[in-house]
Protein backbone atom coordinates (compact mmCIF):
# COMPACT_ATOMS: atom_id res chain seq x y z
CA UNK A 1 0.00 0.00 0.00
CA UNK A 2 1.42 3.35 -1.04
CA UNK A 3 0.76 6.33 1.21
CA UNK A 4 1.21 9.78 -0.25
CA UNK A 5 1.97 12.62 2.10
CA UNK A 6 1.55 16.16 0.94
CA UNK A 7 3.08 18.89 3.01
CA UNK A 8 2.62 22.61 2.90
CA UNK A 9 5.58 24.61 1.73
CA UNK A 10 7.44 26.00 4.71
CA UNK A 11 8.77 29.50 4.32
CA UNK A 12 10.83 31.40 6.77
CA UNK A 13 8.96 34.06 8.68
CA UNK A 14 11.79 36.43 7.84
CA UNK A 15 10.89 38.48 4.77
CA UNK A 16 13.22 38.85 1.80
CA UNK A 17 14.18 42.28 0.55
CA UNK A 18 12.39 43.16 -2.72
CA UNK A 19 15.71 43.55 -4.56
CA UNK A 20 16.87 40.10 -3.45
CA UNK A 21 13.51 38.58 -4.38
CA UNK A 22 13.74 40.19 -7.83
CA UNK A 23 17.25 38.78 -8.34
CA UNK A 24 16.05 35.33 -7.28
CA UNK A 25 13.21 35.55 -9.82
CA UNK A 26 15.68 36.43 -12.57
CA UNK A 27 17.90 33.51 -11.55
CA UNK A 28 14.91 31.14 -11.59
CA UNK A 29 14.03 32.31 -15.11
CA UNK A 30 17.63 31.80 -16.25
CA UNK A 31 17.67 28.24 -14.89
CA UNK A 32 14.17 27.10 -15.86
CA UNK A 33 12.75 29.52 -18.39
CA UNK A 34 15.44 29.32 -21.04
CA UNK A 35 15.43 25.54 -21.31
CA UNK A 36 14.25 24.37 -24.74
CA UNK A 37 14.73 20.64 -24.22
CA UNK A 38 11.77 18.97 -22.46
CA UNK A 39 13.94 16.20 -20.99
CA UNK A 40 16.35 18.75 -19.51
CA UNK A 41 13.42 20.77 -18.16
CA UNK A 42 11.92 17.66 -16.54
CA UNK A 43 15.27 16.84 -14.96
CA UNK A 44 15.63 20.34 -13.56
CA UNK A 45 12.11 20.24 -12.14
CA UNK A 46 12.73 16.82 -10.56
CA UNK A 47 15.91 18.13 -8.96
CA UNK A 48 14.44 21.42 -7.72
CA UNK A 49 10.92 20.46 -6.63
CA UNK A 50 9.58 17.67 -4.45
CA UNK A 51 6.94 15.38 -5.91
CA UNK A 52 4.14 17.16 -4.02
CA UNK A 53 5.35 20.55 -5.27
CA UNK A 54 5.41 19.26 -8.87
CA UNK A 55 1.89 17.88 -8.50
CA UNK A 56 0.66 21.14 -6.97
CA UNK A 57 2.19 23.19 -9.78
CA UNK A 58 0.81 20.88 -12.47
CA UNK A 59 -2.68 21.07 -10.94
CA UNK A 60 -2.56 24.86 -10.84
CA UNK A 61 -1.57 25.04 -14.49
CA UNK A 62 -4.28 22.52 -15.41
CA UNK A 63 -6.95 24.50 -13.53
CA UNK A 64 -6.01 27.71 -15.36
CA UNK A 65 -5.93 25.88 -18.69
CA UNK A 66 -9.36 24.30 -18.18
CA UNK A 67 -10.89 27.56 -16.96
CA UNK A 68 -9.69 29.30 -20.11
CA UNK A 69 -11.26 26.48 -22.15
CA UNK A 70 -14.57 27.29 -20.37
CA UNK A 71 -14.84 23.87 -18.72
CA UNK A 72 -17.42 23.59 -15.92
CA UNK A 73 -16.16 24.06 -12.32
CA UNK A 74 -17.48 20.71 -11.13
CA UNK A 75 -15.87 18.89 -14.04
CA UNK A 76 -12.54 20.55 -13.20
CA UNK A 77 -12.93 19.53 -9.55
CA UNK A 78 -13.69 15.95 -10.54
CA UNK A 79 -10.93 15.56 -13.13
CA UNK A 80 -8.11 17.41 -11.33
CA UNK A 81 -9.23 16.35 -7.82
CA UNK A 82 -9.34 19.82 -6.28
CA UNK A 83 -11.97 21.67 -4.26
CA UNK A 84 -14.39 24.19 -5.78
CA UNK A 85 -12.79 26.93 -3.67
CA UNK A 86 -9.43 26.23 -5.35
CA UNK A 87 -11.02 26.54 -8.78
CA UNK A 88 -12.76 29.76 -7.71
CA UNK A 89 -9.45 31.18 -6.46
CA UNK A 90 -7.81 30.63 -9.83
CA UNK A 91 -10.87 31.98 -11.63
CA UNK A 92 -10.41 35.23 -9.71
CA UNK A 93 -6.70 35.18 -10.53
CA UNK A 94 -7.55 34.93 -14.24
CA UNK A 95 -9.85 37.95 -14.02
CA UNK A 96 -7.03 40.06 -12.59
CA UNK A 97 -4.08 38.75 -14.60
CA UNK A 98 -3.39 39.54 -18.24
CA UNK A 99 -0.02 37.76 -18.38
CA UNK A 100 -1.46 34.33 -17.59
CA UNK A 101 -4.23 34.73 -20.17
CA UNK A 102 -1.79 35.85 -22.87
CA UNK A 103 0.55 32.96 -22.13
CA UNK A 104 -2.19 30.36 -22.52
CA UNK A 105 -3.91 32.01 -25.52
CA UNK A 106 -1.41 30.69 -28.08
CA UNK A 107 -1.76 27.16 -26.69
CA UNK A 108 -5.54 27.42 -26.92
CA UNK A 109 -5.40 28.74 -30.51
CA UNK A 110 -3.28 25.79 -31.60
CA UNK A 111 -5.60 23.38 -29.83
CA UNK A 112 -8.68 24.87 -31.52
CA UNK A 113 -7.14 24.24 -34.93
CA UNK A 114 -6.19 20.67 -33.97
CA UNK A 115 -9.68 20.01 -32.58
CA UNK A 116 -11.25 21.32 -35.79
CA UNK A 117 -9.11 19.01 -37.92
CA UNK A 118 -9.72 16.07 -35.58
CA UNK A 119 -13.48 16.73 -35.72
CA UNK A 120 -13.42 16.66 -39.53
CA UNK A 121 -11.37 13.44 -39.45
CA UNK A 122 -13.86 11.85 -37.06
CA UNK A 123 -16.77 12.90 -39.28
CA UNK A 124 -15.13 11.49 -42.42
CA UNK A 125 -14.15 8.20 -40.75
CA UNK A 126 -17.09 7.86 -38.36
CA UNK A 127 -18.28 4.54 -36.95
CA UNK A 128 -20.55 2.86 -39.49
CA UNK A 129 -18.69 4.17 -42.52
CA UNK A 130 -17.80 1.49 -45.05
CA UNK A 131 -14.14 0.48 -44.91
CA UNK A 132 -13.55 1.92 -41.41
CA UNK A 133 -12.57 -0.16 -38.39
CA UNK A 134 -15.59 0.51 -36.20
CA UNK A 135 -13.93 -0.20 -32.87
CA UNK A 136 -11.10 2.26 -33.61
CA UNK A 137 -13.60 4.83 -34.88
CA UNK A 138 -15.72 4.54 -31.71
CA UNK A 139 -12.61 4.78 -29.54
CA UNK A 140 -11.47 7.92 -31.42
CA UNK A 141 -14.94 9.45 -31.17
CA UNK A 142 -15.20 8.76 -27.42
CA UNK A 143 -11.74 10.23 -26.75
CA UNK A 144 -12.62 13.33 -28.80
CA UNK A 145 -15.92 13.81 -26.94
CA UNK A 146 -14.19 13.36 -23.56
CA UNK A 147 -11.65 16.03 -24.50
CA UNK A 148 -14.51 18.35 -25.43
CA UNK A 149 -16.31 17.90 -22.12
CA UNK A 150 -13.43 17.43 -19.67
CA UNK A 151 -10.77 19.51 -21.42
CA UNK A 152 -8.02 16.89 -21.25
Amino acid sequence: MIIYRFFMVRLSRLKLDDKVLNKLSILLFEVVGKTNDSNKFSGIMRDLLSSSERIMLAKRIAIIYLLLKKIDYLTICDVIKVSPSTVAKFSLLLEKSEEVTQTFSSILRQEKVLNFVEGIFNDLFAPGTIGVNWSNAWRRKNVFERKQTQGI
